[in-house]
């Protein structure tokens, strides 16, 4: 049973309506609506506008009606919310806005994890509904000291919402102390197929970023991300479309620009959230002997300005960086923040640091996005490797079916992942990920800047490189220095981030960001360009994990390694 607030005024939607409608029959009661106050909108043109709506089963009326507004003022036809929900209603077998009240159905589920240790769970039909129990959740936590550090951070993972927060605690004998991320809460979506379901998350989340940040409680850490998502005015079906669902794979850049009309002149001081960014700005403005205290630094934006920081008078431009999940490489959208979306966050961030007057004391190394976060379905493999191996153990694919009863599978490049990790393990093979393919040429991405490498660093695990066979011993050994190089500051940035390595003082982000364009101009030296890509990488967990008799475990952990492919520029030696 959904709980009605205040903020429940227009009901959502019932998962069954009145009279289900077949898009011809929306377009008709659409054109039939406005086409009174706008005679040149035609019965086609409303056919368009409710296939661009995509409307879902389960959509909450006051963003559908949102969306119609804008999806009409595209085409010149504006009206008032009112009359929007109006529209919707009848679009949805309605005769009335007013007529559902009584038929809401829960589209989200609220899990709260309370003491004793159990989880508390409420539904609700619309983020609306929802707003007004985070705020009191909110309170209850903050009376309990339950935001030791001002912190509540928002994770988007696949379907979900987390709530986390940070808690220190003392560290282990010879350890400094470290702050522990704690599950407090988290909101789902009742069907899976709910594929809409962040739609009014940004209004319902932006009132608790308000009850928390306005009053000086607390910061709600990662709500720029879903905002700006929400908030990108792409029109639908645009290659580089951005929308709330984007969340899971976005995160905010901070650039240091010296010259704002050389964009090459850029470099990055930050990647993440919101606190992450805003504490790597300070440790970035830090000297040898001390830290940066709050009035040494001095943030401002000019009445003329395009929409950028001024950071002790140099220029600082952010950025939102969406990646695209593809097979061997991510497509990348890469937007510039404008003035009013700057003025917000500075606005955050000096609200931010006077509930952290003693300075940012909790702050993620690297943003979670889902990204190769998790394992795909099925793995391309070399099958020139995957035989060798075969008649290394005496089989055929037929034979290493039979002997050790696995799965009937033609002999493809692409193969079920459990397949091929079950394959692996039967043979004993030491080196694994030698089975994975290479991508082609066209499928690598050209590096020209650092931007995509930096993107990708924070997301993999280990580097392997390629050539083009033909260099000289003296370049070849060379790259290899190069190479070893940026693999040994990935390494030590992955140690770092997990806390494997304690420093006596924090290296600036900046610090890793440039070992990618230190790669590059080592290559470009040698007259060498350099394409890259993504492949799965396993890493042997022999020794690190405890052995457990009646619990299988793998012997390879599942990450991703960075692949380098390096040829000779265009003009130079063949």
């Amino acid at each position: 049973m959904a709980i009605p607030t205040s903020d429940s005024a227009a009901p959502a939607f019932s998962a069954s309506p009145a009279t289900p409608l077949t898009d011809e029959a929306r377009a008709t009661a659409l054109w039939t609506f406005i086409q009174a106050q706008a005679p040149h909108f035609t019965l086609a043109g409303a056919l368009d506008v409710i296939r661009a709506l995509h409307i879902g089963s389960r959509e909450d009326r006051r963003e559908l009606a949102k969306r119609l507004r804008k999806e009409l003022q595209a085409r010149r036809i504006k009206l008032k919310q009112v009359n929007a929900l109006q529209a919707v209603a009848r679009l949805t077998g309605y005769s009335s806005w007013h007529s559902d009240a009584s038929k809401e159905t829960p589209r989200l589920r609220f899990e709260v994890f309370i003491q004793p240790p159990r989880l508390q769970t409420e539904e609700f039909a619309s983020w609306s509904q929802l707003a007004d129990t985070l705020r009191t959740w909110a309170d209850k936590l903050l009376a309990r000291g339950q935001l030791p550090l001002g912190v509540l951070t928002m994770r988007f993972t696949g379907q979900m919402l987390s709530f986390t927060v940070p808690v220190p605690t003392m560290g282990d004998e010879g350890n400094p102390p470290r702050n522990e991320i704690w599950l407090l809460g988290s909101v789902v979506p009742i069907s899976d197929e709910d594929h809409n379901w962040l739609a009014g998350a940004p209004a319902a989340l932006e009132k608790l970023r308000r009850h928390l940040e306005e009053t000086g409680k607390a910061v709600l850490d990662g709500y720029a991300a879903l905002y700006l998502c929400a908030n990108s005015h792409d029109r639908p079906g645009n290659v580089n479309e951005v929308t709330a669902a984007d969340v899971v794979n976005s995160e905010l850049v901070l650039l240091r620009e010296a010259d704002e009309d050389d964009p090459h002149s850029g470099f990055e001081i930050a990647r993440g959230d919101e606190l992450t960014c805003w504490h790597q700005l300070e440790v970035s403005l830090r000297d040898d002997h001390a830290e940066t205290k709050p009035e040494a630094v001095n943030v401002s934006i000019p009445d003329e300005g395009t929409g950028a920081w001024f950071v002790n008078g140099v220029r600082h431009v952010w950025a939102l960086e969406t990646l695209k999940p593809n097979e061997y490489l991510p497509g990348r959208v890469h937007r510039q923040l404008g003035i009013d979306d700057c003025e917000r966050l500075l606005r955050r961030y000096k609200l931010a640091r006077r509930i952290h007057s003693g300075g940012f004391r909790h702050h993620d190394m690297t943003k979670h996005v889902d990204y190769l976060s998790g394992l795909p379905e099925t793995w391309r493999v070399d099958l020139h490797r995957i035989l060798h191996l075969l008649q290394k153990a005496n089989l055929t694919w037929e034979g290493y079916i039979e002997k050790f009863g696995a799965e009937q599978l033609l002999m493809t490049a692409t193969l079920p992942v459990g397949f091929v990790m079950q394959l692996l393990e039967n043979l004993q093979v030491e080196k694994p990920n030698a089975v994975f393919a290479w991508p082609t040429l066209a499928e690598m991405s050209l590096v020209t800047d650092d931007q995509l490498i930096c993107s990708l660093m924070p997301r993999v695990d280990a580097v392997r490189y390629a050539t083009s066979g033909d260099l000289s011993p003296q370049v070849a050994a060379s790259l290899r220095e190069a190479v070893d190089e940026f693999s040994s500051g990935l390494h030590l940035q992955k140690m770092v981030s997990t806390g494997a390595i304690t420093m006596e003082r924090e290296l600036p982000y900046l610090v890793y960001a440039n070992d990618a364009q230190e790669l590059r101009l080592s290559a470009e030296a040698m007259g060498l360009q350099v394409y890259i890509a993504v492949s799965p990488h396993l890493i042997p967990t022999a020794g690190m994990l405890p052995e457990t008799p009646d619990v299988k475990v793998w012997p390879w952990a599942f990450g991703h390694a960075l692949l380098l492919r390096f040829d000779h520029a265009r003009g130079g030696a063949q």
